[in-house]
């Protein structure tokens, strides 16, 4: 079996403010990660053409875009090393799903309350999935990601080389299908680049409204603390109305940011997700739309049970 990264860690270590996450600055055994780092694939592969990709790659990549390539496209393919298949056969499956939820469950409780009753079982009884993809339809309208109470993924993420400094994305929260994510950063040690560093926010005011992309404005997020993007470094968060994070702009570099990307969405609990937030004209238009294709194929994967 494949180590976890929640392996070396405990539960008492989560911190509950400014939102419930956990960092770990060594989050894996260190010989164990530098096999893992050895073994990343190239920028090249992961840019490769795959359902993450529809925008059909050619030509220059662009500076300080992301790519993704998910645990569909990875458990399965030889060309991967099979240290990393097994990594991430095991973070997709219901081992993994039953340690991270014992591991969260009093922040799970505390966060989501009705969470067991809103899937009819204890939280240790639910089932797990990989995250399916087809080109052009986001994951929470697939029929085949409706097929286990949650929907996991393990993903090689990379930003490209830096040609102006930016950053990648502004403060948001995650899309409120998503119970819990991580990021664990495999920094190459060539990289000599400037921020890329995640930054814990809390909303500023009163009145704040996301926009369809859980976007607020800039300044109407308070930094509270920063997560170094170095090798080895964990940190992983509860998913809430107030898990608001964004990157720390990057510095002009030739080395892309790499990092692997842990989540777990539940798509089949609610048409609305986890939690409802308050958002713009625009945003509650588009989301109200969401909802109405959900429900629609939600009620028909039920009519196929």
């Amino acid at each position: 079996m494949s180590p976890s990264v929640l392996s070396r860690l405990r539960p008492d270590q989560i911190a509950f403010e400014p939102f419930p996450h956990l960092h770990s600055p060594q989050a894996l055994e260190p010989a164990y990660y530098a096999e893992l780092a050895g073994a990343y694939p190239s920028m090249q592969r992961i840019v490769g053409p795959g359902p993450l990709a529809s925008h059909q790659v050619s030509g220059p990549l662009g500076s300080n875009r992301v790519f993704r390539m998910p645990a569909c496209e990875v458990v399965g393919n030889r060309a991967i090393p099979a240290i990393w298949r097994d990594f991430f056969a095991y973070h997709c499956s219901d081992a993994f799903l039953r340690e991270a939820i014992g591991f969260w469950r009093t922040a799970i409780e505390r966060e989501h309350p009705d969470l067991e009753a809103s899937f009819g079982r204890p939280l240790s009884e639910l089932s797990a999935g990989v995250r399916c993809y087809q080109r052009g339809k986001p994951p929470e309208n697939i029929q085949e990601n409706l097929r286990a109470d949650v929907m996991l993924d393990c993903q090689f993420v990379i930003n490209t080389p830096v040609t102006t400094p930016s950053a990648v994305r502004g403060p948001h929260v995650d899309k409120p299908y998503k119970l819990f994510a991580a990021l664990l950063y495999f920094r190459h040690p060539d990289d000599r680049s400037v921020g890329g560093n995640l930054i814990l926010e809390r909303i500023a005011t009163r009145h704040c409204r996301f926009d369809r992309r859980q976007h607020i404005p800039e300044e109407l997020a308070e930094p509270i603390a920063e997560i170094p993007y170095a090798s080895n470094a964990l940190i992983m968060w509860l998913n809430t109305p107030r898990s608001l994070h964004s990157a720390s702009a990057r510095s002009i570099s030739s080395v892309p940011r790499r990092y692997v990307n842990l989540l777990a969405e539940c798509y089949a609990v609610r048409p609305e997700g986890l939690f409802e937030l308050e958002r713009t004209l625009a945003g509650s238009v588009y989301w109200s739309v969401k909802r109405r294709i959900r429900r629609r194929a939600m009620r028909s994967t039920l009519s196929r049970t």
